[in-house]
């Protein structure tokens, strides 16, 4: 019988052979990066230069935003709000509109768009099931929803790969019957014909999110006790930690260079935005907000 190692470089190989991967974008000193933060009593989503500098605000709703994604060619950015609806904003307009909803109606989190912006994966909340989930795929053009995946567990935190072919996610293994909760990573072929699960750490995993070439996926972890960024190569199956600390750190996003990740962090005893320089280690925390002591989180680069 293969062993699961054998097993993991054997479909690592099949996933990553047929196509070329995407190389990463060159940096143009241009990229924002989106979060979410509170000024005004609710979460509101913002934009900032890597330095921290430049501030822009991009919604200013009643209701709070979540989980901002960027589309590929960056002009545009979907995200939840906690109406249980999914959004899209234009990042030169400011111009919003509210996605179709689910047939049934049920609750719509953590988007994700396909690589050429035609198609948005999502977590559908199935209503009065509890925390029963599922993913679905919005297709743009035509608003039509359609169930993607559906699995024992709940699903959460989609992110669409670059070359369009795969959607990793995390799933619920074990929660009381454990004593805490395990969350493994999984991956499914978007053309819906095989998932399979990535990692078996018996941690509680979250937020796994794509490499801009494709090849890594960074992803919050508790596996070293609390929660930290790790990163997981699909070339050969390296699985490095990122960052250390006592303190929370979650919500990561590479840089479209794929040279650094941000993620939040508490280390400060406040959720501010950090990033750390993947050839150096270097963190640098950013102050979007100079010295208002703003909570900042769900992270996009």
């Amino acid at each position: 019988m293969w062993s699961l190692k054998v097993f993991f470089l054997l479909f690592t190989a099949l996933a990553l052979s047929s196509e070329a991967t995407i190389a990463a974008q060159p940096r143009t000193g241009s990229e924002k990066i989106a979060f979410v933060a509170n000024l005004k009593g609710n979460w509101d989503i913002f934009l900032v230069d890597e330095d921290g500098g430049n501030l822009v605000q991009l919604t200013d709703t009643s209701y709070d935003e979540n989980e901002p994604r960027w589309s590929a060619d960056r002009k545009r950015i979907v995200y939840s709000a906690s109406d249980g609806r999914i959004y899209i904003i234009d990042v030169g307009t400011k111009e919003f509109h509210e996605l179709p909803a689910a047939d049934d109606g049920g609750k719509m989190t953590s988007p994700s768009f396909s690589p050429d912006g035609k198609k948005v994966v999502y977590v559908h909340f199935k209503p009065e099931q509890a925390d029963d989930t599922e993913l679905a795929i919005l297709d743009l053009d035509r608003k039509v929803n359609t169930k993607f995946l559906d699995q024992f567990g709940p699903l959460s935190f989609p992110s669409w790969s670059p070359d369009d072919r795969y959607i990793v996610y995390a799933t619920g293994h074990c929660s009381t019957d454990c004593g805490r909760i395990i969350q493994e990573l999984w991956i499914a072929s978007t053309k819906g014909r095989y998932a399979r699960q990535l990692l078996m750490t018996n941690s509680h995993c979250m937020q796994p999110v794509w490499s801009p070439e494709g090849t890594k996926i960074a992803f919050a972890s508790d596996k070293g006790g609390n929660f930290d960024i790790w990163s997981l190569s699909l070339e050969n199956w390296d699985l490095k930690q990122l960052t250390k600390d006592t303190h929370l750190d979650t919500s990561p996003a590479w840089s479209p260079d794929g040279h650094n990740v941000a993620f939040v962090s508490a280390r400060t005893g406040k959720s501010m935005i950090w990033t750390i320089d993947l050839k150096t280690e270097k963190l640098k925390m950013l102050s979007p907000f100079k010295d208002e002591n703003i909570e900042c989180r769900d992270v996009a680069w």
